[in-house]
């Protein structure tokens, strides 16, 4: 009789099996493939075949926030090269939420209009 192979270790499953990503995996190998934890409540994300923790899963995918680096769904705002949730993106000095799309940018912070005239004294500069 063959038992079905790991997707983990690639070792024979006598005993207990989970079934997922076209797979079959010993229980204590079905974990994340960056971090090695397990799955809480059952839940995994894949990403080119591999499973996945929710924060990793979104670190390769690009999706955290630049202020939390924590996983962004729904919502986001794309600046600067990087994303935010719409709550995080704000003015780097008076921290009023940036959401209406129109900003400053400074040594790679942003600065809402008024700021950035009080700091740096240029209004219109690109």
């Amino acid at each position: 009789m063959f038992a079905p192979k790991c997707g983990g270790c690639n070792k024979a499953i006598v005993n207990n099996v989970i079934t997922a990503l076209k797979r079959q995996w010993h229980v204590e190998c079905f974990v994340c493939y960056e971090c090695k934890n397990r799955f809480g409540a059952g839940t995994y994300y894949e990403h080119e075949g591999k499973p996945y923790c929710e924060l990793h899963y979104h670190q390769h995918r690009g999706s955290l926030c630049a202020a939390c680096n924590k996983p962004i769904s729904g919502r986001v705002i794309t600046a600067m090269r990087n994303k935010f949730h719409p709550e995080h993106f704000v003015c780097a000095f008076c921290i009023t939420p940036l959401s209406k799309g129109t900003f400053k940018e400074h040594e790679s912070k942003p600065y809402c209009h008024t700021c950035y005239q009080k700091l740096f004294g240029v209004a219109n500069r690109v």
